[in-house]
């Protein structure tokens, strides 16, 4: 029996989509999340912003600001560790093709032949991958509750 036979892989395609556009974001979430930790470091040179003075009658907080920028921190944070377990977890074969495919950017077709896999042990593998995203990430809650 296959290890992940309980799990539907037939998801939508707006899941297949976010959860393959995560996927894609998994190398660039460390840089995300050190650029925003910087924004939030204290500056020494004079700020180019409009003091408070200048800024007319719309609203502004720094502390509201710096809040939202560690919420922020935190979301991709928790993203990250959650992408990583999920890589962890999964067959090296799909590793290997998380790693070409998402990482650095191949074509389907540029990877299955690379990796020496045939056509269709490919999709089945990259199938399961990404269900196992779109599940963890709640993305197909929609066509499941559908369903039954």
């Amino acid at each position: 029996m296959n290890q992940l036979s309980f799990l539907n892989t037939s998801i939508s395609k707006e899941a297949k989509r976010q959860a393959e556009k995560l996927m894609s974001r998994y190398k660039v979430l460390d840089a995300l999340i050190e650029s925003r930790k910087l924004d939030l470091e204290p500056r020494m040179t004079q700020n180019p912003e409009p003091s408070e003075i200048q800024r007319g009658n719309q609203f502004y907080s720094s502390v509201e600001n710096t809040v939202m920028t560690e919420f922020e921190i935190e979301e991709y944070v928790r993203t990250k560790r959650k992408l990583s377990l999920i890589y962890d977890s999964l067959k090296p074969e799909q590793q290997k093709i998380w790693d070409h495919r998402y990482i650095n950017g191949k074509y389907d077709t540029d990877v299955h032949y690379d990796l020496d896999i045939r056509r269709r042990t490919y999709y089945r593998l990259k199938r399961e991958m990404v269900a196992i995203v779109a599940e963890s990430f709640g993305f197909n809650e929609n066509k499941i509750s559908g369903t039954k």
